[in-house]
């Protein structure tokens, strides 16, 4: 397994990513209409891509993997971390995470933040972040989507 920066070419591979992964792994925490729904919160992916801040994990020429960062003025913020059902719990999405806090760190940040699905809070607990918040969110349809949101501090 390779992980390299995504480059436009990929969009339509990490959107399908994206929608697999959200509807097979989030299953067990939202309803199917709520996890279709909540995909319009994924954006930005393009802008990340343009910016050499959004990553993939490839092998045999597949993405099996993504996410991303955004620095803002005082931290990193981390953006759509996904990986294929089939690959789930490798190690993938930690390898990913890794190079984006080095990234991050490389720059002078000491902080990173996210906003996890409640898939995704026990994975990013077990590598050191910790709960801020919780926030309910509408969604365009009134359907109403629970996220945490998380800190941790870069070593």
């Amino acid at each position: 397994m390779d992980i390299r920066l995504a480059q436009k070419r990929d969009l339509d591979e990490i959107n399908a990513l994206i929608n697999m992964s959200s509807k097979e792994l989030q299953s067990g925490f939202y309803k199917s209409n709520v996890i279709e729904e909540a995909l319009e919160l994924v954006t930005g992916i393009e802008a990340l891509i343009e910016g050499e801040t959004f990553l993939v994990a490839v092998q045999s020429e597949k993405i099996i993997g993504c996410g991303g960062y955004v620095n803002a003025h005082t931290f990193s913020e981390l953006r759509a971390f996904f990986v294929h059902p089939e690959f789930s719990r490798k190690g993938i999405a930690s390898k990913i995470m890794s190079k984006c806090i080095e990234h991050s760190a490389e720059v002078g940040f000491k902080q990173i933040k996210l906003v996890a699905t409640l898939a995704g809070v026990p994975f990013y607990t077990k590598l050191g972040f910790t709960e801020v918040s919780r926030e309910i969110i509408a969604l365009s349809s009134g359907s109403q989507f629970e996220v945490v949101e998380m800190s941790r501090v870069i070593s």
